[in-house]
Protein backbone atom coordinates (compact mmCIF):
# COMPACT_ATOMS: atom_id res chain seq x y z
CA UNK A 1 0.00 0.00 0.00
CA UNK A 2 1.40 3.57 -0.92
CA UNK A 3 1.71 6.30 1.22
CA UNK A 4 -1.59 8.49 2.09
CA UNK A 5 -3.97 5.48 0.65
CA UNK A 6 -6.73 4.06 2.16
CA UNK A 7 -6.36 0.56 3.27
CA UNK A 8 -9.32 -1.84 1.61
CA UNK A 9 -11.54 -2.91 4.22
CA UNK A 10 -11.68 -6.66 4.94
CA UNK A 11 -13.49 -9.18 3.52
CA UNK A 12 -16.07 -11.13 6.29
CA UNK A 13 -15.07 -14.33 7.00
CA UNK A 14 -18.07 -16.80 5.95
CA UNK A 15 -18.68 -18.38 8.98
CA UNK A 16 -18.39 -22.39 9.35
CA UNK A 17 -21.62 -24.47 9.02
CA UNK A 18 -22.33 -27.99 8.99
CA UNK A 19 -23.58 -27.85 5.55
CA UNK A 20 -19.89 -26.67 4.48
CA UNK A 21 -18.40 -29.18 6.51
CA UNK A 22 -20.55 -31.66 5.30
CA UNK A 23 -19.76 -30.60 0.94
CA UNK A 24 -16.22 -30.60 1.93
CA UNK A 25 -15.80 -34.23 4.05
CA UNK A 26 -17.74 -35.55 0.88
CA UNK A 27 -15.11 -33.80 -1.68
CA UNK A 28 -12.23 -35.55 0.97
CA UNK A 29 -13.95 -39.07 1.07
CA UNK A 30 -14.33 -39.02 -3.09
CA UNK A 31 -10.98 -37.71 -3.45
CA UNK A 32 -9.22 -39.57 -1.17
CA UNK A 33 -11.21 -42.79 -0.05
CA UNK A 34 -12.36 -43.14 3.49
CA UNK A 35 -8.48 -43.55 4.59
CA UNK A 36 -7.79 -40.35 3.63
CA UNK A 37 -10.88 -38.60 5.29
CA UNK A 38 -9.04 -37.14 8.76
CA UNK A 39 -10.99 -33.79 10.97
CA UNK A 40 -7.19 -32.43 10.62
CA UNK A 41 -7.61 -32.95 6.81
CA UNK A 42 -10.66 -31.74 6.72
CA UNK A 43 -10.00 -28.52 8.59
CA UNK A 44 -7.13 -27.84 5.84
CA UNK A 45 -9.82 -28.25 3.11
CA UNK A 46 -12.03 -25.83 4.57
CA UNK A 47 -9.26 -23.39 5.42
CA UNK A 48 -9.76 -23.50 9.01
CA UNK A 49 -8.26 -24.09 12.17
CA UNK A 50 -9.04 -28.07 13.70
CA UNK A 51 -10.64 -25.90 16.45
CA UNK A 52 -13.32 -24.80 14.21
CA UNK A 53 -14.29 -27.88 12.65
CA UNK A 54 -14.60 -29.71 16.01
CA UNK A 55 -17.27 -26.91 17.27
CA UNK A 56 -19.26 -28.85 14.80
CA UNK A 57 -18.50 -31.92 14.66
CA UNK A 58 -17.51 -33.67 17.58
CA UNK A 59 -15.22 -36.70 15.63
CA UNK A 60 -14.55 -38.82 12.56
CA UNK A 61 -17.22 -40.99 13.71
CA UNK A 62 -19.96 -38.14 13.84
CA UNK A 63 -18.78 -36.80 10.63
CA UNK A 64 -19.03 -40.25 8.52
CA UNK A 65 -22.54 -40.47 10.19
CA UNK A 66 -23.14 -36.53 8.75
CA UNK A 67 -21.88 -37.64 5.28
CA UNK A 68 -23.80 -40.92 5.45
CA UNK A 69 -26.54 -39.12 5.87
CA UNK A 70 -26.30 -36.50 3.15
CA UNK A 71 -25.42 -39.47 0.39
CA UNK A 72 -28.44 -41.48 1.55
CA UNK A 73 -31.31 -38.55 1.00
CA UNK A 74 -29.80 -39.62 -2.41
CA UNK A 75 -32.16 -42.86 -1.63
CA UNK A 76 -35.34 -43.13 -3.68
CA UNK A 77 -38.17 -44.42 -1.49
CA UNK A 78 -40.92 -45.60 -3.59
CA UNK A 79 -45.03 -45.00 -2.79
CA UNK A 80 -46.13 -48.58 -1.40
CA UNK A 81 -49.13 -48.94 -2.65
CA UNK A 82 -50.84 -52.43 -3.36
CA UNK A 83 -47.49 -54.11 -3.95
CA UNK A 84 -45.25 -54.28 -1.12
CA UNK A 85 -43.06 -56.41 -2.35
CA UNK A 86 -42.37 -54.64 -5.12
CA UNK A 87 -41.61 -51.04 -3.51
CA UNK A 88 -39.30 -52.80 -1.10
CA UNK A 89 -37.28 -53.90 -4.35
CA UNK A 90 -37.53 -50.97 -5.73
CA UNK A 91 -36.02 -49.40 -2.72
CA UNK A 92 -33.32 -51.90 -1.78
CA UNK A 93 -32.32 -51.54 -5.67
CA UNK A 94 -31.71 -47.62 -5.31
CA UNK A 95 -30.16 -48.06 -2.16
CA UNK A 96 -27.31 -50.35 -3.60
CA UNK A 97 -26.95 -47.41 -6.50
CA UNK A 98 -26.65 -45.03 -4.24
CA UNK A 99 -23.81 -46.97 -1.98
CA UNK A 100 -22.33 -48.28 -5.12
CA UNK A 101 -21.34 -44.86 -6.20
CA UNK A 102 -19.76 -44.26 -2.80
CA UNK A 103 -17.46 -47.19 -2.13
CA UNK A 104 -16.73 -45.85 1.49
CA UNK A 105 -20.44 -46.56 2.43
CA UNK A 106 -19.80 -50.49 2.61
CA UNK A 107 -16.65 -50.17 4.77
CA UNK A 108 -18.40 -47.28 7.11
CA UNK A 109 -21.15 -49.38 7.99
CA UNK A 110 -18.97 -52.88 8.67
CA UNK A 111 -16.92 -50.38 11.36
CA UNK A 112 -20.71 -49.01 13.08
CA UNK A 113 -19.98 -45.40 11.71
CA UNK A 114 -22.93 -45.10 9.99
CA UNK A 115 -25.44 -44.65 12.43
CA UNK A 116 -27.72 -41.15 11.44
CA UNK A 117 -31.31 -40.07 11.39
CA UNK A 118 -31.61 -40.11 7.58
CA UNK A 119 -29.81 -43.49 7.14
CA UNK A 120 -33.05 -45.09 9.24
CA UNK A 121 -35.56 -44.17 6.54
CA UNK A 122 -34.74 -47.69 3.82
CA UNK A 123 -35.04 -49.53 6.76
CA UNK A 124 -38.41 -47.54 8.56
CA UNK A 125 -39.86 -47.80 4.67
CA UNK A 126 -38.99 -51.60 4.59
CA UNK A 127 -40.15 -52.40 7.38
CA UNK A 128 -43.63 -50.28 7.40
CA UNK A 129 -44.05 -51.42 4.00
CA UNK A 130 -43.70 -55.29 5.04
CA UNK A 131 -45.91 -54.79 8.74
CA UNK A 132 -48.72 -53.13 6.37
CA UNK A 133 -48.53 -56.62 4.53
CA UNK A 134 -49.38 -58.52 7.14
CA UNK A 135 -45.88 -59.57 8.49
CA UNK A 136 -45.95 -59.30 12.67
CA UNK A 137 -42.98 -56.69 14.12
CA UNK A 138 -40.65 -59.46 14.41
CA UNK A 139 -40.56 -61.16 11.03
CA UNK A 140 -40.44 -57.67 9.76
CA UNK A 141 -37.37 -57.33 11.33
CA UNK A 142 -35.70 -60.35 10.33
CA UNK A 143 -36.34 -60.09 6.87
CA UNK A 144 -35.10 -56.14 7.03
CA UNK A 145 -32.25 -57.28 8.83
CA UNK A 146 -31.21 -60.40 5.82
CA UNK A 147 -32.29 -57.66 3.12
CA UNK A 148 -29.80 -54.94 4.77
CA UNK A 149 -26.96 -57.96 5.49
CA UNK A 150 -26.88 -58.96 1.72
CA UNK A 151 -27.19 -55.45 0.59
CA UNK A 152 -23.84 -54.85 2.59
CA UNK A 153 -22.50 -57.98 1.99
CA UNK A 154 -22.62 -58.27 -1.53
CA UNK A 155 -20.80 -54.28 -1.86
CA UNK A 156 -18.25 -55.59 0.70
CA UNK A 157 -17.54 -58.74 -1.72
CA UNK A 158 -17.67 -57.51 -4.83
CA UNK A 159 -14.83 -55.11 -3.53
CA UNK A 160 -13.02 -58.25 -2.51
CA UNK A 161 -13.56 -60.90 -4.61
CA UNK A 162 -15.32 -60.26 -7.88
CA UNK A 163 -17.38 -62.99 -9.27
CA UNK A 164 -17.71 -65.88 -10.45
CA UNK A 165 -14.30 -67.51 -9.17
CA UNK A 166 -13.74 -69.59 -12.81
CA UNK A 167 -11.32 -73.12 -11.74
CA UNK A 168 -8.33 -73.03 -12.97
CA UNK A 169 -5.37 -75.54 -13.58
CA UNK A 170 -6.50 -79.37 -14.08
CA UNK A 171 -9.67 -79.30 -11.32
CA UNK A 172 -12.59 -80.13 -13.11
CA UNK A 173 -15.40 -77.74 -12.15
CA UNK A 174 -17.84 -78.83 -15.03
CA UNK A 175 -21.01 -76.88 -13.43
CA UNK A 176 -18.91 -74.03 -12.08
CA UNK A 177 -17.82 -73.74 -15.79
CA UNK A 178 -21.01 -73.75 -17.48
CA UNK A 179 -22.49 -71.22 -15.28
CA UNK A 180 -19.59 -68.81 -14.67
CA UNK A 181 -19.94 -66.80 -18.22
CA UNK A 182 -23.89 -66.57 -17.48
CA UNK A 183 -22.73 -64.97 -14.09
CA UNK A 184 -19.95 -62.13 -15.54
CA UNK A 185 -22.18 -61.18 -18.54
CA UNK A 186 -24.48 -59.87 -16.02
CA UNK A 187 -23.54 -56.12 -14.04
CA UNK A 188 -22.57 -56.26 -10.41
CA UNK A 189 -26.46 -54.51 -10.15
CA UNK A 190 -28.16 -57.06 -11.68
CA UNK A 191 -26.45 -60.27 -9.83
CA UNK A 192 -27.60 -58.00 -6.33
CA UNK A 193 -31.35 -57.72 -8.13
CA UNK A 194 -31.38 -61.53 -9.12
CA UNK A 195 -30.30 -62.36 -5.40
CA UNK A 196 -32.64 -59.95 -3.70
CA UNK A 197 -35.65 -61.13 -5.97
CA UNK A 198 -34.92 -64.97 -4.37
CA UNK A 199 -35.05 -63.58 -0.88
CA UNK A 200 -37.92 -61.59 -1.52
CA UNK A 201 -39.71 -64.27 -3.40
CA UNK A 202 -39.16 -66.88 -0.24
CA UNK A 203 -40.78 -63.93 2.44
CA UNK A 204 -43.63 -63.13 0.66
CA UNK A 205 -44.44 -66.12 -0.65
CA UNK A 206 -45.09 -67.86 2.85
CA UNK A 207 -48.78 -68.53 3.60
CA UNK A 208 -50.30 -66.10 5.93
CA UNK A 209 -51.35 -68.42 8.22
CA UNK A 210 -47.88 -69.83 8.47
CA UNK A 211 -46.38 -66.35 9.38
CA UNK A 212 -46.36 -66.87 12.88
CA UNK A 213 -43.20 -66.38 14.81
CA UNK A 214 -42.03 -70.30 15.30
CA UNK A 215 -39.45 -70.40 13.07
CA UNK A 216 -36.21 -70.76 14.44
CA UNK A 217 -37.34 -70.06 18.07
CA UNK A 218 -37.70 -73.63 19.39
CA UNK A 219 -41.58 -74.12 18.16
CA UNK A 220 -42.98 -71.36 20.20
CA UNK A 221 -45.04 -68.92 19.18
CA UNK A 222 -45.54 -65.45 20.31
CA UNK A 223 -41.90 -63.94 20.70
CA UNK A 224 -42.17 -60.96 18.82
CA UNK A 225 -39.46 -59.50 21.30
CA UNK A 226 -37.20 -61.97 21.35
CA UNK A 227 -36.74 -62.44 17.63
CA UNK A 228 -36.34 -58.94 17.28
CA UNK A 229 -33.51 -58.85 19.90
CA UNK A 230 -31.66 -62.03 18.99
CA UNK A 231 -32.00 -61.19 15.28
CA UNK A 232 -28.69 -60.44 14.14
CA UNK A 233 -27.44 -56.56 13.40
CA UNK A 234 -26.37 -54.60 10.38
CA UNK A 235 -29.23 -52.11 9.82
CA UNK A 236 -28.32 -49.07 10.94
CA UNK A 237 -31.53 -48.67 12.44
CA UNK A 238 -31.09 -52.05 14.63
CA UNK A 239 -27.88 -52.47 15.16
CA UNK A 240 -25.97 -50.67 18.00
CA UNK A 241 -23.19 -48.53 17.34
CA UNK A 242 -19.47 -50.30 16.35
CA UNK A 243 -17.25 -50.68 19.60
CA UNK A 244 -14.42 -48.13 18.87
CA UNK A 245 -14.74 -45.03 16.78
CA UNK A 246 -12.97 -44.84 13.44
CA UNK A 247 -10.10 -42.74 13.24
Amino acid sequence: MRHGETPAPERPTQPLTRPHIVAAGLRLLEREGAAGLSMRKLAGELGKAPAAVYRHVSDKRELMSLLFDEVSRRIVLPEVGDDPRAAVLEAAQSAHRVMEEHGWIATGMLDGALLGATSMRLSEFILDALVRDGMSDAQAARLDVAIWQYLVGHLVAVRAAPYPPVPGGDEDYPTVRRVAPLVASMSDHERFTAGLVVLLDGAFAEPRAARDDTAGHGGTAGHDDVATREAPSVSPSLSPSGADAVE
